[in-house]
């Protein structure tokens, strides 16, 4: 077991701005955001703009690349729409943007935006997305993730906030179907959850994630760091696996 202290974190799904649900608390600015990681000993950030989920994914992309300009400890993602709604802009210009403004990792809010997770609404982009190996952060539930990965078997998906309730039932044979479907860990706390995770699947599949402000860090960081496994498995799972994620997609 180790000491929270003396890991070092990558979290990969914090955000910053008003917050529009009830939270214990939230941070408003990328300034109050790395107060926040200061507070919980968090080095890096993968962030979303909360108006990328609750006001419009155009205007919280802008906003997460603005407000975190000029802070090196924040990495900005960007969220998806449709494209038949031409919300966004054209994918070749997306990810022509994505490399500009440093981008190497998107979010999907079906719930909050109100659209499909299947091939009718997604064929055009996600096979993309999987040919360039670029993440996908889905805030959603497994089935309809499921869904998705029928389509698209190859994509690298990251799921989370799947409740804090064992999940390998749901889980194990997704896991063992789809190899780059992945798992991070800031609501999954479950006893001796994570050790027989990495026991059957390895610690690559696994990574850290506080879930800030829907969670408070701690407790991820805690599960972690005195889960029975590897030291090596315990830094992959904090800091190595995110850094490989990002380091792999492929921008035009």
């Amino acid at each position: 077991m180790a000491n929270a202290k003396a890991l070092k974190f990558f979290d990969c799904n914090c955000a910053f701005g008003p917050y529009r649900t009830r939270v214990f608390r939230f941070a408003r600015t990328a300034d109050e955001l790395l107060g926040e990681m200061d507070f919980s000993n968090i080095e890096q950030a993968l962030v979303y703009h909360t108006a990328m989920r609750f006001d419009h994914p155009v205007v919280g992309n802008e906003r997460v690349v603005r407000e975190s300009r000029g802070h090196s400890r924040l990495f900005p993602t960007w969220a998806l729409l449709p494209s038949q709604t031409e919300e966004q802009p054209p994918l070749e210009t997306l990810l022509r943007e994505m490399r500009r403004q440093g981008v190497r990792a998107l979010r999907l809010f079906p719930d909050d935006h109100r659209y499909f997770l299947d091939e009718i609404t997604w064929g055009d982009q996600m096979a993309v997305f999987m040919e360039r190996r670029i993440p996908l952060f889905i805030r959603a539930s497994l089935d309809r993730i499921a869904t998705l990965l029928r389509s698209f078997p190859d994509l690298v998906v990251v799921t989370g906030s799947q409740g804090s309730n064992p999940l390998d039932r749901y889980a194990w044979p997704l896991i063992e179907r789809y190899p780059n479907l992945i798992f991070e860990t800031s609501s999954y706390l479950v006893d001796g959850g994570i050790e027989e995770f990495c026991k059957r699947y390895s610690a690559t599949r696994l990574i850290f994630g506080s879930g800030f402000p829907d969670n408070a860090g701690g407790a991820a960081m805690l599960t972690l760091a005195r889960a029975e496994i590897s030291d090596t498995d315990r830094r992959a799972i904090a800091w190595d696996n995110l850094c490989r994620l990002l380091e792999e997609a492929s921008l035009p």
